[in-house]
């Protein structure tokens, strides 16, 4: 059964928003017919005003489930050239509708493609204005469609303003944070994973390891282990020893993941991650972090006890 909350979509203004060209181009009838009937709709009245049409369809859609389909074709998949190429037409005449891509005067993909992202993004916002009043949002998860409750944001578990005071590292777990919420996953990966190689920097840096900055996270850890002596040996408990290589592959697999499938690389192959993987891998990330400055700073107080 469809979440009863995606009832709060079906009103009129969100509906103009939808059909009325101010964001996407202007529907006619006849195509909001069409939509309906992509869906499996056939049965929309062509003599009734064009935002009752897409409210009939919402009706059955809802009916039938496949709202969040529905809007997730809306919202990504559906051809927007037209309105791309008036906006990027007004730029070219110096009559900007949107400040924040004025700069874009010519056509080309990748231009394209870039009105086209913030086309849907401020149609987002647009509708969320509307769904405010029922207490909900719509999230994009990428390129999935969510209805969730407005106030619902993602959390970072690990407190570290006890422990992490460098202002870069506290710059980047800020950062992290912002994009978890506006659910750039891409990006939260690549910040995970730098969190951890910044932390490392900062406690080799500390114990005065000379170290070859080339990015290379595993080279990292090896040298911060070896300066902490977190290195298992064989008078190590068997399930520290099996936590501590735990600790490894999970720095391992948030790297890996980084270097396949965050926004620092193009490729069409990369593993999708929703919201939840997302969470997990930056609260991985604060906790490991966490968890080696702790290390460092005992060691760094038995240095003045001794």
């Amino acid at each position: 059964m469809e979440n009863e909350d995606y009832i709060s979509i079906n009103q009129r203004p969100i509906i103009e928003l939808l059909i009325e060209g101010e964001i996407f181009q202007y529907m006619s009838g006849s195509y909001i017919q069409g939509l309906g009937k992509k869906f499996g709709i056939f049965n929309v009245d062509g003599s009734i005003s064009r935002w009752i049409m897409l409210q009939t369809i919402f009706n059955q859609l809802h009916a039938r489930g496949k709202t969040e389909r529905f809007l997730k074709y809306f919202f990504f998949e559906m051809n927007i050239n037209s309105a791309v190429k008036e906006v990027i037409r007004d730029n070219e005449f110096n009559q900007p509708k949107y400040d924040e891509i004025a700069e874009i005067t010519e056509e080309s993909q990748g231009n394209n493609r870039a009105v086209a992202k913030f086309l849907r993004q401020e149609l987002l916002e647009r509708v969320n204005i509307e769904l405010a009043i029922s207490d909900k949002k719509l999230i994009a998860v990428n390129n999935e469609i969510k209805i969730v409750d407005y106030d619902s944001e993602p959390e970072i578990i690990a407190s570290t303003t006890e422990i992490i005071d460098n202002e870069y590292i506290n710059d980047l777990l800020e950062k992290s944070m912002k994009s978890l919420i506006e659910e750039d996953f891409d990006s939260v990966v690549t910040k995970s994973r730098t969190l951890i190689e910044s932390v490392f920097i900062q406690i080799l840096h500390e114990n005065n390891v000379s170290f070859k900055e080339n990015g290379n996270i595993s080279q990292y850890r090896t040298s911060v282990n070896k300066a902490l002596n977190m290195r298992p040996d064989n008078n190590w408990n068997k399930d520290v020893s099996n936590m501590i290589t735990g600790l490894n592959r999970i720095i391992d697999s948030i790297s890996n993941m980084r270097n396949n499938n965050s926004d620092a690389h193009g490729s069409s192959n990369r593993v999708r991650i929703n919201s939840s993987e997302a969470e997990l891998i930056l609260n991985t990330a604060v906790n490991v972090s966490k968890y080696y400055l702790e290390v460092n700073a005992r060691k760094k107080l038995r240095r003045k006890v001794v």
